[in-house]
């Protein structure tokens, strides 16, 4: 009998709804196992994969704690966009069988790896599926950021924060900002300023095997730092923010219902032009 894990947020009432309503034909067929969402790791031994119920936020959640453990995750999408999940509930049991009789493939995605380092000293090391955001915390005057790519300085943003993007996260925040999207069979980082002072900082692409730093250098007030908009950490003038592809990547359950460009489609409306027939 598989091994599956159901991780959602249960302090939403819709969403507790949905859940408990699957739990009891989803444990006629298989062992399940229910995610603690105050524990930062899995300890409940090797599973299957995990069932996703939420939006993007709660498949984040899920890519940080299980993708060390190579566990896959399938999403079903009780939010809002859904860009990373597979179904809505309505489809969540034709999926689940689905999953639970093997027809589905794995779509690896590209995670990276963020370190907050002050003095010397590693504050914080964490995974994430989005990205690395620094931002104000307040109505401040700009922050002012020195960018480096391997060590080598590529410029000094002036500009509201600074976005480090996987193809994945492309679709986020760096979106909003004015980023490119990345098709999420990339690897790569989109590094992108939120409102820059200088109209001439745009953003830019760079290769997985980037070693990037962020250093923020003078500031009104302390801003802070983001990874997939969950991990917050205040920053001080002189700490390094260095971002890189993580070793492990997150095995994405796909059935094969709706494609990357589908998705896009639907997601941000893009409807198209109008056909004129003569």
């Amino acid at each position: 009998m598989k091994k599956v894990v159901i991780c959602a947020n249960r302090n939403k009432p819709y969403m507790l709804e949905t859940v408990r309503a699957l739990e009891p034909w989803l444990r006629e067929r298989a062992e399940v196992f229910e995610d603690r969402e105050d524990r930062p790791d899995w300890e409940g031994g090797p599973v299957d994969f995990v069932a996703a119920f939420g939006g993007d936020g709660t498949v984040l959640r899920a890519a940080r704690k299980f993708s060390a453990h190579d566990v896959p995750i399938v999403g079903i999408n009780l939010g809002k966009l859904g860009f990373l999940t597979e179904t809505t509930a309505d489809q969540s049991r034709e999926v689940l069988a689905d999953v639970l009789e093997g027809r589905y493939e794995l779509a690896e995605r590209m995670m990276l790896h963020c370190r907050l380092e002050r003095g010397g000293e590693v504050l914080l090391e964490t995974l994430g599926l989005n990205d690395a955001v620094i931002s104000r915390t307040s109505f401040s005057r700009l922050i002012t950021i020195d960018f480096l790519v391997g060590g080598e300085l590529v410029t000094t943003y002036g500009a509201d924060g600074l976005i480090v993007a996987t193809p994945v996260g492309s679709t986020a925040h760096s979106l909003a900002a004015g980023g490119p999207v990345m098709h999420p069979d990339m690897e790569g980082f989109v590094v992108c300023p939120i409102c820059p002072h200088t109209l001439s900082n745009r953003p830019i692409v760079l290769p997985a095997q980037a070693q990037v730093e962020m250093r923020p250098r003078a500031f009104a007030e302390s801003p802070a730092l983001t990874v997939d908009g969950r991990i917050y950490r205040v920053l001080e003038n002189g700490d390094r923010v260095l971002v890189r592809r993580a070793e492990h990547k997150l095995q994405l359950i796909r059935t094969g219902r709706q494609t990357f460009f589908e998705t896009l489609r639907t997601k941000l409306d893009w409807s198209g032009q109008t056909r004129y027939v003569k």
